[in-house]
């Protein structure tokens, strides 16, 4: 069978395209509810296969069928009434990846004007967006919920499966088409406008350099809601999900509150079955009647346990969260995911124990900053400091102290205090409790700052030197590790702080890109809890501003075309413009790190001297400009046959031929210039 990315017709284009754009494909499931004739012996649902070929309306697509993507995160909030739940949605596509979604894309507008050429529009888009919300609706969720006792399908169940409804979706999309692309250009007779449209825009589907972030990453964001039959019984219930090509995706669950109960993880049961075929039944399709089975490594198996989750009070309800994976090499093998719920107690209830890993009495909580709210308590230390039959997570913290310290629980079981800005130390004590109502036993802890941090410069184009000073209460053997953070790139460095003493640390800047950088600090001695921060401290590096080099110039009988090379040490994005005697008018094209100025028709200015000037920016705002002075006098006279017309020179010389794009440019009719670009 052939991957989807080539399987897609012009007949189900609109369908298909629009589950794209519309993201929810991401949920959009086999069913868990299947006809009669697909149970198997056993009785238990056979799953719908996920490479059966695509309906137009839509049903039975799954998003993993016809997009790959790096990773992806799906928040369920079921509502109060239990008959309905929104869905918030966010999925990454990075590196090369891109390339391979704007392909699949471009594809899909085979047969249309300048469908299928290569090249992706901002009209191609937003024929995706037009029919996506109608779209998405006819998708499946691959998520049911059956309450009473535990249910593992079989003959005649009804899953109740949620269903997706179009009151408030939303649907978007960041960097399908990069607004700083390199190779961004005007478009017309795109679909969707067969006239053209006057702000259409393309890129290519696979850049013509090296694929960057710029260029190729994209983030799809949903916003939907959900109904199904209400459930009657929310004491005991069970989650199903199909997990078929969920490659890399987190789900998180969460209910709401039961009044003076409990919810807890009763059971887990998770199914793979390798004797899965799959059979293309499409008679379109090139590959109609071949079986397909799974590669001989696949392993079928049942887990009935096991299966890790997380599970923790939340404000308002219980939140639950397991993360799928699935071996693509595997299919078309299929997975199940059954998890059961309940309220009733454990056969065997303890007390909650505080561990290993927690303070003990009198140890020192740090907070970083004065005057600012900081979590001293959160989900993180609540795993970590205590243990329970149920789970951490499922435990109530109760903080009492802070006095000036203003200690406040911000949602459940998280806990800041707002250091005053006097500084100081305060005191708080904490407990855990169960649903039984037992306590871990109460400890106490001093609350304080045990370092500040300086900087001898908040700006630099080459290197930074912090210092970490102790404070009164800086507890004995103190390490602390500190890292310079940017997205996508971060620098470390690292050292021992005595009691009453100062530390510095300096830091190469050469490996972090031209803009704002975060400090984030990680710190541990004798006697205090970790600490983690991420201070804001003003700092940034610099740009170097890009490199302008004219190589040479061409006249194309009136026409003149000046050409060169460029560079950005910080290899920050260039855009370049063009102005004509101190007026910005055509365009640069550039390819790879040379650049050329459109045809300039130097017959329509006025005759005399011009200036021609180039000037390049990169993202940070830093400029250079190059500016060469052209005579067109030589235009206006009188040429006898075989006279060699006068040339201009340039002060580097040399020159590299570009080719001839047969693009004029822009220029004032009012200032002896005149307009004749046109895109051929």
């Amino acid at each position: 069978m052939e991957r989807d990315d080539q399987r897609f017709t012009a007949a189900i284009w609109m369908a298909v395209l629009a589950i794209f754009a519309a993201f929810t494909g991401l949920l959009s499931p086999e069913a868990l509810t299947v006809p009669e004739g697909e149970q198997n012996d056993e009785g238990d649902a056979e799953f719908t296969s996920a490479r059966q070929a695509p309906e137009a309306d839509c049903e039975g697509i799954s998003f993993e069928d016809m997009f790959y993507y790096d990773y992806a995160e799906f928040l369920v909030d079921l509502n109060d009434d239990w008959d309905s739940a929104d869905v918030r949605a966010e999925a990454f596509v990075n590196g090369t990846n891109g390339d391979i979604v704007r392909t699949d894309l471009e594809e899909l507008f085979d047969g249309l004007p300048n469908g299928n050429n290569s090249w992706l529009s901002t009209d191609e888009r937003d024929g995706v967006r037009t029919v996506g919300l109608e779209c998405v609706v006819e998708t499946y969720t691959r998520i049911g919920l059956r309450d009473g006792p535990s249910h593992r399908g079989g003959q005649g169940v009804d899953w109740n499966n949620l269903t997706w409804t179009s009151d408030g979706m939303t649907l978007e999309e960041w960097n399908l088409i990069p607004e700083e692309h390199p190779e961004r250009q005007d478009c017309q007779d795109e679909w969707g406008a067969p006239a053209g449209s006057p702000t259409c825009e393309e890129i290519p589907v696979v850049p013509t350099n090296s694929c960057g972030p710029t260029s190729c990453s994209i983030i799809i964001w949903l916003n939907g809601s959900v109904v199904f039959d209400q459930l009657t019984d929310t004491d005991d219930f069970t989650l199903a999900m199909v997990g078929r090509n969920l490659t890399n995706a987190l789900f998180s669950y969460t209910f709401p509150e039961i009044p003076g109960k409990t919810l807890r993880m009763a059971n887990t049961y998770e199914e793979k079955d390798c004797t899965a075929t799959y059979t293309e039944d499409d008679d379109e399709e090139p590959d109609y009647g071949v079986i397909y089975t799974t590669r001989d490594e696949c392993v079928s198996y049942i887990a009935q346990e096991g299966r890790e989750y997380d599970l923790r009070a939340v404000t308002g309800g219980t939140e639950f969260s397991t993360h799928f994976t699935y071996n693509l090499l595997d299919w078309p093998a299929y997975k199940v995911y059954f998890f059961d719920f309940t309220t009733a107690p454990p056969e065997i209830d303890n007390a909650p124990l505080w561990t290993a890993n927690a303070p003990v009495d009198g140890d020192l909580l740090p907070v970083a900053s004065l005057s600012v709210a900081q979590t001293v308590i959160g989900s993180e230390q609540v795993d970590s400091w205590f243990t329970d039959e149920l789970g951490a997570g499922l435990l109530t913290i109760d903080c009492t102290g802070g006095s000036e310290w203003a200690l406040n629980e911000v949602a459940a079981n998280t806990w800041d205090v707002t250091p005053p800005a006097a500084g100081g130390a305060g005191s708080i004590s904490c407990e855990a409790v169960d649903s039984a109502g037992q306590s871990s036993g109460v400890r106490s802890f001093t609350v304080a700052s045990p370092l500040t941090l300086s900087l001898d410069v908040t700006s630099s184009l080459s290197s930074v030197e912090l210092t970490v000073s102790s404070t009164d209460h800086t507890p004995a053997n103190m390490q602390v590790d500190v890292e310079l953070v940017q997205v996508g790139a971060s620098i470390s460095g690292g050292a021992a702080l005595a009691q009453a003493g100062s530390s510095a640390i300096t830091f190469d800047l050469a490996e972090l890109s031209p803009g704002h950088i975060m400090v984030e600090v990680t710190a541990n001695g004798d006697g205090m809890a970790e600490m983690s921060y991420e201070y804001d401290l003003g700092l940034s590096k610099l740009s170097i501003p890009p490199t302008v080099e004219v190589t040479g110039f061409e006249w194309l009988e009136a026409d003149y075309i000046l050409f060169g090379n460029f560079n950005d040490a910080d290899g920050d994005y260039v855009a370049f413009t063009l102005s004509l005697d101190g007026v910005q008018q055509g365009q640069i094209v550039i390819n790879g790190n040379q650049w050329q100025t459109d045809e300039i028709p130097f017959d329509l200015l006025i005759e005399g001297v011009h200036s021609v000037t180039v000037e390049a920016c990169d993202t940070s705002g830093e400029c250079t400009s190059v500016t060469e002075e052209v005579d067109n006098t030589f235009l206006f006279e009188e040429i006898d046959a075989g006279v060699t017309l006068p040339t201009t020179t340039t002060d580097d010389g040399g020159g590299l031929p570009g080719p001839g794009l047969g693009i004029a440019v822009m220029a004032l009719i009012g200032a002896g210039l005149a307009s004749r670009r046109k895109r051929e």
